[in-house]
């Protein structure tokens, strides 16, 4: 067995795990066994269509090496207690033997991904040219008619809608035209509560949605565009009721507005435009010369030019990809991955491979076959968000990490790796970002249904993850359930099946309505929670006291809209390497930072601490206490701090993180002290600073402090920064916030900021 696999993955289950935690205690006749059928698993794991008996044998495999391994961390004398499992390790090597299955082949055909080359992100051909799409709908969008108007975007998956909605959403004379404008997606089973509260929270930024109910959001939408010109645009809408509950939200007004849709069907884009064929727009696919041009660009980079030798080769490609652009892309993101791209045998390998004539579906499943097993599997485990929902990439990579899909040396290297995965699934087309700011920077990602279809197919073959969705009242689980993800949305009465499977969870993923959260009281082989909950009740809180009894837990995140109850002490929790409450929280742990494993803090804003804003910097605040105190320093792995909840000052034990990456933290005063702790951390690249006094004393940078800073926020009354030369050479971003009138009596509020020689972007909030 490869001692170099993932811990867990999709194909082998825990055997990565298991080699590495019995490789040295066995004896060896159980370690060949073992090996044996880790060995066997991981070739099956390679067939293209195994038969039936062999799918089963490897489901039964993976099931034991899960079993096995919750014995070995839950049992302290495991090591004298294994013969059962020993035994199930040779009836299934026999079995193995018995249905011959080492005479099915594994698949060699498949064009492997050797390693990842980022290619030009944004790649777009036609959209922009003169008379284009871009140009014809910013004409209709902004034609001087004052009546609400609906233009609806139609064409099959993968020919280019979201990009051209996405191009549409970037036009600065759009941004400018229209006082507030939104962007959401939908899904096969929208949940319309998430929808409207999305629209809401981005045309009213400054006041987040309180409501919870469709009808009342629809009440606050209404309210607040009455007398607005605003632009709306829904993607992906794949049946009329969601356009039928959506366009009750959006007054008509006189005031010029406009809405635009995504579909691929006909007959919802024409209920979305009231039956008037004229605001219809058809995506056509790519011409040739066009589908060349997006292809040379996407394999070699915009403006260079192929070998001439490949010109057979590449039409050929470019003709089974019909002008679909998401297939072009994915396929050259393929060719792009090994090292000698440009070379023909490669190019035929991929030409031979691909069906003569196939769909976007067909594509996308060889570039899914195309990807290594870890990246396959990482690329599965997305399955637990619903079909187009709003991902982060930070939380994506903890996640994979926790999951233990990664194996790297050191936690940092894990992270790294688990970036290029998620950048490598970016640039072929199986996550899309969907949110871009003014910098060009990716805010948020999703994946589209096409690739959510293949997720869902595959996990189902691999019984990977387990999905219940609301509408899904009378199911019963046959087989053992490791990974559960529960996708109740704003269903009100959803609840989870009974099942004598649902012992086994070892990862929990639950997003609904608080009264639908089930028990979790019998789940104590959970790892991973991952909690996205709205209150649908008035005055509750979450009670989450229960998690000191999952003592094998190592992710915990919770985003909820009311208050979570969290435990007094954690003192059990020696694996929990992320905790992430996005939330009120009742009381922080006073053990918090004493979890030996802990690598990801953050509590949200609105936690009940007492107000630090007037009490002297020598006075201790108690409900906080534990976070400054000496000794209470959390283990030296930290790489994520953010704290939103204010503290009176920096800690002196944060100057000691040498892996601290990420820090976030509101504090109730800063001296030049507490920027010489911080400025020593040599990893770290993010530092926001939110300072609720005012800054009487001048803030000093010097040379040599923050060398690996790539981003500073720094929000506090009065502005007093001095940047010396050879200050903070990598800080490519900075983002101040502060008042210009409060700060007139102490002099200068910015000197020396032309010593930031590196910095690209420079942004404020200026009161």
């Amino acid at each position: 067995m490869d001692l170099l696999l993932p811990p867990i993955s999709a194909s082998l289950g825990a055997m990565g795990s298991l080699a590495h935690k019995l490789d040295a205690l066995l004896d060896t006749e159980h370690k060949d066994e073992m090996g044996k059928l880790g060995t066997r698993l991981l070739e099956l794991s390679k067939a293209r269509d195994p038969p039936v008996t062999a799918r089963i044998w490897m489901k039964d495999v993976r099931e034991l090496s899960y079993d096995m391994e919750n014995f070995v961390d839950t049992e302290e004398d495991w090591i004298h207690n294994m013969s059962p499992f020993m035994g199930r390790v040779k009836e299934a090597n026999a079995r193995y033997e018995r249905y011959r299955l080492e005479s099915i082949p594994s698949h060699t055909d498949v064009f492997p991904i050797i390693h990842h080359r980022g290619r030009e992100t944004g790649l777009v051909v036609g959209l922009h040219d003169k008379g284009g799409p871009v140009d014809r709908l910013c004409q209709l969008l902004t034609d001087g008619d004052e009546q609400l108007k609906v233009l609806s975007i139609v064409g099959v998956g993968g020919i280019g809608k979201t990009t051209l909605a996405k191009q549409l959403w970037r036009e600065h004379k759009l941004r400018d035209y229209f006082h507030c404008r939104a962007f959401v997606r939908t899904a096969k089973k929208p949940d319309m509560r998430r929808i409207l509260r999305s629209i809401l929270a981005q045309v009213r930024p400054h006041q987040p949605p309180d409501a919870s109910e469709v009808d009342d959001l629809i009440h606050d939408l209404t309210e607040h565009l009455q007398d607005k010109r605003y632009i709306i645009i829904i993607d992906d809408i794949w049946a009329t009721s969601v356009w039928d509950v959506a366009t009750c939200a959006f007054p008509e007004g006189n005031h010029g507005s406009r809405i635009i849709t995504t579909t691929e069907i006909e007959d919802v884009a024409l209920a979305c435009c009231s039956y008037q064929s004229k605001y219809i727009f058809k995506m056509e696919p790519l011409s040739v010369s066009q589908s060349k041009e997006l292809f040379t660009n996407a394999v070699f980079g915009s403006g260079k030019e192929k070998s001439p030798q490949l010109d057979e080769v590449s039409d050929e490609i470019i003709r089974i990809c019909d002008g679909l652009p998401q297939a072009i892309i994915s396929i050259s993101s393929v060719l792009v991955s090994h090292r000698e791209a440009n070379a023909v045998e490669n190019w035929e390998h991929v030409q031979n491979n691909l069906p003569t004539s196939t769909t976007s579906d067909e594509i996308l499943n060889f570039c899914y076959n195309s990807l290594p097993s870890c990246v396959q599997t990482c690329l599965l485990y997305l399955g637990i968000y619903p079909e187009n929902y709003i991902i982060l990439k930070e939380d994506i990579m903890k996640q994979w990490v926790a999951e233990c899909f990664i194996r790297a040396p050191t936690e940092k290297e894990k992270m790294e790796v688990a970036g290029s995965y998620f950048d490598m699934l970016v640039n072929m087309g199986m996550i899309q970002h969907i949110d871009v700011d003014y910098s060009n920077t990716v805010l948020y990602y999703a994946v589209n249904h096409m690739v959510h279809d293949l997720i869902t197919s595959k996990s189902i073959e691999d019984n990977f993850i387990t999905v219940i969705d609301y509408s899904q009242r009378q199911l019963r689980l046959s087989n053992k359930v490791s990974r559960l993800s529960l996708q109740f949305g704003g269903a009100s009465f959803a609840t989870t099946p009974a099942s004598t499977g649902l012992s086994q969870i070892r990862s929990l993923t639950f997003i609904g309505l608080m009264s639908c959260f089930p028990s979790v009281v019998e789940f104590k082989l959970l790892r991973f929670l991952n909690l996205h909950i709205w209150s649908d009740q008035p005055s509750t809180y979450f009670d989450l006291r229960v998690i000191c009894e999952f003592g094998l837990l190592r992710y915990l995140q919770v985003t909820c809209s009311d208050t979570v109850y969290l435990p007094d002490q954690m003192q059990g929790l020696k694996h929990l390497e992320t905790l992430e409450i996005n939330a009120r929280v009742i009381v922080i742990p006073s053990d918090v930072v004493h979890l030996q494993s802990l690598l990801h803090l953050r509590l949200g804003g609105g936690t009940e601490l007492p107000d630090v804003t007037g009490i002297p910097r020598n006075v201790t605040v108690p409900s906080v206490a534990n976070l400054l105190d000496e000794s209470s320093s959390p283990p030296k792995s930290v790489m994520t701090i953010e704290l939103l909840p204010p503290i009176c000052r920096i800690p002196e034990w944060i100057g000691q993180l040498n892996n601290l990456c990420i820090l976030k933290v509101v504090v109730g005063e800063l001296l030049r002290d507490d920027i010489h702790i911080l400025g020593g951390l040599p990893a770290l690249t993010v530092l926001t600073l939110h300072v609720q006094r005012r800054t009487t004393e001048l803030i000093g940078f010097t040379p040599g402090a923050f060398n690996a800073l790539e981003y500073f926020e720094f929000r506090c009354g009065v502005l007093r920064l001095m940047f010396e030369e050879g200050a903070m050479p990598n800080l490519q971003r900075i983002k101040l916030g502060f008042n210009s009138h409060r700060g007139e009596q102490y002099g200068r509020l910015l000197v020396g900021i032309e010593h930031l020689s590196n910095v690209q972007e420079i942004s404020g909030i200026i009161g």
